[in-house]
């Protein structure tokens, strides 16, 4: 956890840095075609994902297959989904950005530097799975200092959307080289450029189980994403491209702070994971097992929402001067929506800990159902509050949309606390592998 408080705030000032610089040399309207590419390059590149990132990390927590098994199989899946995902690039900077050649150009840039961050993410999966968020926090050190820099320079060569597009293409295929780079040399694991790493009937069974188990994960990831960063897309349609440019301006902001949860959850979600698995496999020790589960979920879900409410309300005194310090006086119309916004943290980061404890359970398909119905309830609010409010009204619609996410992952877990959260029996641990059975032995 102090690698990751030292490291993701630097990461965030470097990223907030390039994006007030962008701000402030191209302006709202331009910063606002940035911004709708980048929203649109997060959203595509979610075809690359599958959910195997939290699988991963939660398969290596779980100890059931040998690392080299579980990288391998994620990093097979994954390169398999990149050719499609940039043909489906292709046809969106295409087809998508109408008349504007620099928002084209910036779609097909974005949407390689998002799939470089792919790679990037699963490498902080892989690290994360091994409780080594130091080797996490230097790449993503190293990721937000070269896009940054890249970044800047692309903006002092030619202040544009498509030389700030690519300088962030730049940073991120580099980051990517090192973290791959790592996972081989010093982790001894396989990558999309090594050869065969054990049996393929062993890589195809062992494929078909995690692409089922974190399919659940993926579509829910998917669906968040649509309604936590939709709003840009809905914004630029019904408002225009100044109330996409104050309303990010105030997200990323928002955004953000979720610096804290994700600190905590990525130092915890391991041993959450395992503090579920004592549950299934020991039946004797099963009630004092699920106590534990039970008081590390509580201490946890009570300091995130207090940190939040903290951080919120210090946000909310100080968002005038957070917005000129930030962006200039010439987005002074972000303020608002970063009130509305600041009054969403401590949902939002009781949320991080809740979704984590529902994925730690297995209980990922009901985290699925949630979010389906919390894009519907998204969509509807942007709908009615955005013409009538613009950038304040997608605000109001975060902060709806982030309570009930709250409430429903409260019941769940309610409801799930008094007996075991899994269909499962409890059943003893399973043996190590062997030369035979490894083929028949699924996650």
């Amino acid at each position: 956890m102090l690698a990751k408080a030292v490291s993701v705030p630097l990461e965030k000032v470097c990223r907030l840095l390039l994006f007030a610089v962008a701000a402030r040399t191209l302006k709202e309207v331009a910063f606002g075609r940035f911004q709708f590419a980048d929203t649109v390059a997060a959203l595509l590149v979610l075809a690359t994902d599958l959910g195997i990132g939290m699988w991963t990390t939660r398969a290596l927590a779980r100890r059931r297959h040998t690392p080299q098994e579980i990288v391998g199989t994620g990093m097979w899946v994954r390169s398999l989904a990149a050719a499609p995902y940039l043909a489906l690039v292709g046809a969106t900077a295409l087809l998508g950005a109408g008349r504007q050649p620099d928002t084209r150009r910036a779609l097909l840039c974005l949407g390689i530097a998002a799939l470089a961050g792919v790679f990037i993410e699963y490498c902080g999966a892989i690290f994360r799975g091994h409780e080594r968020l130091r080797d996490e926090a230097h790449l993503n050190v190293v990721r937000a200092v070269l896009v940054t820099l890249a970044g800047l320079g692309a903006l002092a060569w030619q202040p544009s959307v498509g030389a700030l597009a690519a300088g962030v293409m730049l940073g991120s295929v580099s980051a990517a080289v090192h973290g791959l780079w790592i996972v081989r040399y010093r982790y001894r694991l396989p990558t999309p450029f090594a050869n065969k790493p054990f049996d393929s009937s062993l890589r195809r069974s062992l494929a078909r189980t995690a692409i089922r188990q974190a399919f659940p994960l993926w579509l829910a990831t998917l669906m968040s994403l649509v309604y936590f960063k939709g709003d840009a897309v809905l914004l630029r349609l019904w408002a225009g491209d100044a109330a996409v440019g104050a309303y990010s301006a105030a997200f990323k902001i928002f955004e953000g702070t979720m610096i804290l949860p994700s600190i905590v959850l990525a130092a915890s979600f391991p041993s959450l994971v395992r503090a579920h698995d004592q549950v299934q496999v020991h039946a004797r020790l099963h009630a004092q097992a699920r106590a534990h589960r039970r008081r590390a979920e509580l201490g946890l879900g009570l300091g995130l929402l207090g940190l939040g409410a903290l951080v919120g309300g210090t946000l909310w005194a100080t968002s005038a001067t957070v917005i000129r310090l930030a962006f200039g006086p010439t987005f002074a119309n972000a303020v608002p929506a970063l009130r509305v916004l600041s009054l969403a943290i401590p949902l939002l980061f009781a949320n991080y800990g809740l979704t984590h404890f529902l994925i730690a359970r297995h209980l990922e398909r009901y985290n699925l159902a949630f979010t389906i119905g919390l894009v519907i309830l998204n969509l509807g609010s942007n709908w009615v509050l955005i013409p009538r409010w613009g950038a304040l009204g997608a605000a109001w619609a975060t902060l709806g949309t982030e309570l009930a996410l709250s409430v429903c992952c409260m019941v769940m877990l309610a409801e799930r606390s008094p007996a075991s959260s899994s269909p499962e029996p409890p059943r003893t641990p399973p043996p190590e592998p062997s030369a035979t059975n490894k083929v028949r032995r699924s996650e």
